[in-house]
C-alpha cells in the first residue's frame, strides 16, 4: 500500500459472492495532522447477503465505487458519504449487523472522540421508468443513530454500530433491498492538535444472520 502526502487512499474491491472483502484506507487532515497511512478494512460476511457499493459525488448523487478511491482535503467538520446497497440472497427473515471490529488500543483518546460516525437504514421501492429503466428508491426509515456518533462510543460498546437489526417486518421476496446510508469524518470541533494514527483502524463487518 502506498503512502502519499496530504492524500487518503481507499481501496475497496467489492467480491460478488458469499464473503466479501473490501479494504479501505483512511488519514484525517487537521491543521497539524501527521502523515501517516490508516488501513480500515471492511467485509460482508456470510451467505445471505450481497452488497454493492456507492460513495456520493460532489453534487450528492451516489455513484458505484468501481474499485479504488481517493478522498482529499478531509478536515473537521466534513463527512464522506457513502451508501451500502444490501440485497437478501434468501427468502429466510434476517437480523443484520454492522460493526467495527479489532479495534486498536493505542489510537489516541483525542482521535477516537474526534472521528465521528453517522448512519440510516431504509428499505428500496423498486419503481420502473416507461422505457423499462429500473431504479430504487427509499421507502421506510428502519432505524438511524442519534446523529454522529463518535467512535469512543462504538469503542465502549464492543465495537457495535448496530448490533441485530431485524429485517423480518420488511423482507417479502429473496431478494429484498436495504440501503445503509453511512458517513464518516472529523467533528468539526478537533483539536489542531489530533493527529494520525499509525496503526489500523480496524474492520468494519456487515453482516446477516437467519431469525430463529
Amino acid at each position: 500500500m502506498k503512502k502519499r502526502s496530504g492524500l487518503i487512499k481507499n481501496v475497496i474491491m467489492v467480491v460478488a459472492s458469499a464473503l466479501t472483502l473490501v479494504a479501505v484506507s483512511f488519514a484525517w487532515f487537521t491543521t497539524n495532522f501527521s502523515t501517516n497511512l490508516n488501513e480500515y478494512k471492511a467485509s460482508i460476511s456470510g451467505d445471505t447477503l450481497k452488497v454493492d457499493f456507492y460513495q456520493a459525488d460532489e453534487n450528492g448523487k451516489y455513484q458505484p465505487l468501481p474499485g479504488n478511491i481517493e478522498l482529499t482535503d478531509f478536515v473537521p467538520g466534513e463527512y464522506n458519504k457513502y451508501k451500502f446497497e444490501v440485497t437478501t440472497k434468501t427468502a429466510d427473515k434476517l437480523k443484520m449487523s454492522f460493526s467495527i471490529d479489532d479495534l486498536p488500543a493505542d489510537m489516541p483518546e483525542e482521535l477516537r472522540k474526534s472521528v465521528c460516525i453517522k448512519y440510516s437504514v431504509y428499505t428500496l421501492r423498486k419503481q420502473v421508468s416507461a422505457s423499462g429503466e429500473i431504479s430504487y428508491t427509499n421507502a421506510t426509515q428502519i432505524a438511524q443513530s442519534k446523529g454522529y456518533v463518535p467512535l469512543t462510543d462504538i469503542y465502549n460498546n464492543d465495537g457495535k454500530i448496530f448490533s441485530a437489526l431485524s429485517l423480518a417486518n420488511h423482507q417479502s421476496s429473496a431478494a429484498d433491498k436495504f440501503a445503509i446510508y453511512y458517513e464518516i469524518g472529523l467533528s468539526g470541533e478537533t483539536p489542531d492538535t489530533v493527529g494520525g494514527l499509525e496503526s489500523s483502524l480496524g474492520s468494519i463487518n456487515i453482516s446477516g444472520q437467519r431469525i430463529g
